[in-house]
């Protein structure tokens, strides 16, 4: 059984110098495509769009809000999740990073499901940093586990813009911790994420296509 991990409120130190670098491996590339649904393959090449990056914003604070208030007995007391964790500041960090650090769709999905999994066991005392230590602490891992080739702590601490070397370690060491280290993922907590990214990708293509209608009708 996976252990309750008390995420304390840290603020993050000095960032590293040092460069970003890797090659990165397509996990869909490691195992017969002929063995993936088609679900899976659509989904690992979404491109991470604006309303996809606000969709993991959307997860990852689900995440946050559920361990600030699990052991509260009255949680339509305190306010608003909007209200009490930054989504206006953390959704420029998750799109930084996600550029910076040139992670694969594959990845993030990876991550997703390691936060959903870790879900149930957090304890978030504060909401500092809570956003950014639970995401940066699942794409990390999810890094590692589906890419032969990944950054190394500095390089995520210079992606991050915020944390140091030191800090990275310790965001990764607990959220495996979080998960019991066990970070095999199975199809379906990948599936879960299929409807609603789908959804947003039809959206923006409509969109699209009505502007360029817009467009040849003045």
């Amino acid at each position: 059984m996976s252990p309750t991990v008390d995420y304390s409120s840290w603020s993050p130190a000095s960032t590293s110098s040092e460069s970003n670098s890797g090659s990165p491996v397509h996990p869909a590339s490691l195992v017969d495509p002929m063995s993936h649904s088609s679900a899976i393959l659509q989904l690992v090449d979404v491109q991470l769009t604006s309303s996809v990056i606000d969709y993991i914003v959307e997860c990852i604070a689900d995440a946050v809000w559920h361990g600030l208030t699990r052991d509260l007995h009255h949680p339509s007391h305190i306010a608003p999740r909007t209200a009490s964790l930054p989504i206006d500041e953390f959704t420029p960090f998750v799109r930084s990073v996600l550029s910076l650090a040139e992670v694969r769709p594959a990845t993030v999905f990876v991550a997703l499901a390691y936060v959903a999994r870790a879900r149930r066991h957090l304890a978030i005392i504060s909401p500092a940093w809570a956003l950014e230590r639970i995401f940066l602490g699942a794409l990390i891992a999810a890094s590692k586990y589906t890419q032969d080739s990944t950054l190394r702590n500095g390089q995520w601490a210079r992606c991050s813009g915020v944390f140091g070397r030191r800090d990275v370690g310790r965001i990764e060491r607990e959220f495996l911790e979080v998960l019991d280290w066990d970070l095999g993922v199975r199809e379906e907590e990948i599936l879960v994420h299929w409807g609603a990214v789908m959804g947003l990708q039809d959206l923006e293509l409509a969109s699209v296509d009505a502007s360029r209608i817009g467009i040849q009708s003045a």
